[in-house]
């Protein structure tokens, strides 16, 4: 269990980032990334997901005692 959860926080982690990525070059003039507004949404629905299993399991954890 351990395991799935430093694997969640990774990819939590790498998926910001991807977004943030997305974010700032296509801010850029000149630079237009197709899609990148859906793209976006997606790695947020993502997030989200991951973040709630995350938390989720540390609330059953702390009813658990």
């Amino acid at each position: 269990m351990e395991k799935i959860k430093k694997i969640s926080k990774y990819i939590l982690n790498v998926l910001s980032a991807i977004a943030f990525l997305i974010t700032g070059i296509n801010a850029v003039d000149g630079i237009s990334i197709p899609y990148a507004h859906q793209i976006i949404e997606i790695i947020a629905v993502i997030n989200g997901f991951i973040s709630s299993y995350l938390l989720c399991q540390k609330v059953s954890k702390k009813r658990g005692k």
